[in-house]
């Protein structure tokens, strides 16, 4: 991923610049590019980036053996210098640029996440970073513009152990053949993690440095066994050729953000890689000079620049573009600044031009970066700050001077008060400055009054804790995933009212039908284990009202939307009609559309306008509602539209009156759904 450029192979022999390596540097930041871009046919260029760690293992590997074969040692702090003076300059102002934007166009609330992913990025952690919250790679929305900084921290905690294994090998007079058997363990032991971890833990292996040092280990490898390939017979050389292409070709057009990465599918991209490269050890075959000639020389000295650039561009620049000819212009305004990148901030530390830096004194670029990025994080959240207190008080100005504009909620009449809303909005109003229940967003949640009575991810059964009118002999039970959870205060306050004990028996990310679903891309065994408990408990219960929820569709499994909704339809359908065994009154309550963005980040922008802050009703979970009434008038159940409890005439307020209506993306305010409560036991009849 780094710039780091072409060596000879260590023979001792006179250096030679290999272009072959320059072509392929150009072809995996193509690959990743387009990938982002959305170019159709090419899911897979996402393997560029392993296309990178492997010429990176070579090339860093050929430097520090030839550095050792040369001096019979290895100097650490001369490696970190170098790394220091190829890496830190590039990464650093882009880092800063990303900040300076965020501040500028971003939501106090993006703002502050991508303040915290600079600083992870900074010190090269931000895949560990990623990992620890989830963060899916392939998930579309709220992507971090600082997202692709992960492989940059993949390469250098690589490169916290290898050049010292490397040292203690020529310390200790081992032979290259004991280093090279070392490696290879290594790299066979970080194979086998990758391919457990990517079954167990998708999410955490794609970013994880252990199960991608195979991937360098094999770069590396390559880098020992040089000296034996530089033998090679031109016919072989042009196989290798072939070859490598086409597997890298393969990985690109095949995979897609249902392959399960890296685990094996990894060697694919990985070893055409290592055939392309082992191809022109010693000389470069006839058909990989091809790799070395013009554009794709120039593109290859760009690439650091450019995989840099690209994804910030991309992502922080796509709101604001329209079609294919606005991402064309977001690649070539990329292009743009990767040249600039490289002749201004690259080439002037790589070639010596910038004044009183030689050696190691590279080696203060590592804290120097350190501190831009504070600096650069710590004025980039006052100044986006500033700008959303500045616009506050604009907002306070219009509602002082329209008093009547902002009417509060009334939950009498809960269709009026979000029509009342969209009038609002439509009118060109700003975002109110001062929101009930924005400040306690976070606390605003249906656990609040469950604590730990719902179950999580890993867990198949929690704590029964009956809420409503505890004494009563009726019981209703609210049974479902979190948008059961999000419901179950709202049922709990009716059958306090109505005489109602309510049970809910909630697990989030787990629907209550007879459906598989997958919990971030992995398995979910937890999932059907918790319906085999709740259907007991429902038994046992032999409640008079079952109030099921969910949220449509997701995560089933499926290869196709029709085969999803078709494997949803019937689960729905037999699950409804086996809890008629246990009563007459099943209620399925449809779902809500999922917001467009954070409401804290919608709300959080300054000089945002209430019109900003509308969802449409539309999605998965929408989509789900028609074929989930069909299923359930099917098994006999009755089917509840909660959505004009936050929709009207196909539109969803985030801010009505003074309350914020949406917690997250996906899910109510506690505030919202107590608010609808009356409207809510209207539809359920209870």
């Amino acid at each position: 991923m780094t710039d780091q450029r072409p060596a000879a192979e260590p023979t001792g022999k006179k250096p030679v610049r290999r272009g072959d390596i320059q072509g392929l540097r150009a072809l995996a930041v193509g690959l990743v590019v387009v990938a982002h871009a959305g170019v159709p046919g090419v899911d897979g260029g996402f393997v560029g980036v392993d296309v990178f760690f492997v010429l990176s293992g070579f090339l860093i590997t050929g430097l520090l053996l030839k550095e050792g074969e040369r001096t019979g040692r290895v100097s650490i702090a001369g490696f970190y210098a170098r790394r220091a003076r190829r890496i830190l300059p590039a990464a650093t102002v882009v880092l800063l640029a990303v900040l300076a934007w965020a501040a500028w166009q971003e939501s106090v609330t993006r703002l502050e996440s991508i303040r915290s992913d600079a600083l992870w990025s900074s010190v090269f952690l931000s895949n560990v970073h990623f990992a620890s919250i989830g963060t899916d790679y392939f998930a579309t929305g709220e992507e971090s513009p600082l997202q692709h900084y992960w492989s940059l921290a993949v390469e250098e905690q690589f490169y916290v152990v290898w050049p010292l294994l490397v040292l203690a090998l020529l310390v200790l007079r081992a032979r290259r053949r004991v280093l090279f058997v070392i490696l290879l363990a290594l790299t066979l032991a970080s194979l086998a993690w990758s391919v457990w971890q990517t079954t167990h833990s998708p999410i955490e292996a794609y970013f994880s440095s252990f199960a991608r040092a195979h991937e360098l280990g094999v770069g590396a490898l390559l880098a020992m066994a040089a000296p034996a390939l530089a033998v090679l017979a031109d016919r072989a050389r042009n196989a290798l050729v072939v070859i490598g292409l086409a597997m890298v070709a393969v990985a690109t057009v095949t995979f897609d953000a249902t392959t399960a990465f890296p685990s094996w599918n990894a060697l694919l991209p990985v070893l055409g890689t290592a055939a392309l490269v082992a191809a022109g050890c010693g000389r470069e075959a006839r058909w990989s000079q091809l790799l070395g000639r013009q554009p794709l020389r120039y593109l290859g000295d760009l690439s650091f620049s450019i995989y840099l650039w690209h994804w910030p561009v991309l992502i922080l620049g796509g709101p604001h573009v329209d079609g294919w000819w606005g991402t064309i212009g977001l690649l070539a305004l990329t292009l743009g600044l990767s040249s600039l990148s490289y002749h201004f901030v690259e080439q002037p530390f790589q070639t010596g031009r910038v004044p009183k830096l030689r050696g190691m004194r590279f080696l203060a670029l590592w804290p120097v970066s350190l501190a831009l990025v504070l600096v650069g994080a710590q004025l980039a959240t006052s100044y986006g700050e500033a700008e959303l207190e500045r616009s506050r008080q604009a907002a306070a100005a219009y509602y002082d001077e329209h008093p009547d504009a902002l009417g509060r909620a009334k939950a009498s009449n809960v269709e009026q008060s979000l029509l009342d809303a969209l009038e609002l909005a439509d009118s060109g109003a700003p975002v109110p400055p001062d929101l009930d229940n924005l400040d306690r967003l976070g606390r605003d949640i249906w656990q609040r009054p469950f604590k730990d009575c719902y179950a999580s991810f890993p867990d198949s059964d929690h704590e029964v804790c009956p809420a409503g009118d505890d004494g009563a002999e009726r019981t209703v039970v609210v049974y479902g995933d979190s948008h059961a959870g999000m419901w179950a205060p709202a049922v709990a306050k009716l059958g306090q009212r109505a005489g109602y004990r309510v049970v809910p028996l909630i697990k989030v990310g787990c629907a209550p039908y007879d459906v598989t679903q997958r919990n971030k891309g992995t398995e979910y065994p937890s999932c059907p284990e918790f319906r085999e408990w709740a259907e007991e408990q429902i038994r046992d219960l032999q409640p008079e009202v079952i109030v099921l929820a969910h949220r449509g569709l997701l995560s089933v499994e499926g290869e196709t939307d029709e085969e999803k909704e078709e494997a949803w339809r019937g689960g729905v359908e037999k699950t409804v009609a086996e809890l008629l065994e246990v009563t007459p009154r099943v209620k399925v309550l449809g779902d809500i559309p999922t917001a467009p963005e954070d409401p804290r980040d919608c709300l959080s922008t300054a000089d945002a306008k209430l019109a900003d802050c509308v969802a449409n009703e539309e999605g998965a979970e929408i989509r789900s509602n028609p074929i989930t009434e069909e299923a359930t008038d099917v098994a006999g159940g009755d089917y509840v539209d909660t959505t004009s409890l936050i929709c009207q005439s196909g539109r969803c307020p985030l801010v009505v009156g003074n309350q914020v209506t949406y917690r997250d993306k996906a899910h109510l305010t506690l505030s919202w759904t107590r608010l609808v409560t009356r409207r809510l036991g209207e539809l359920l009849d209870l």
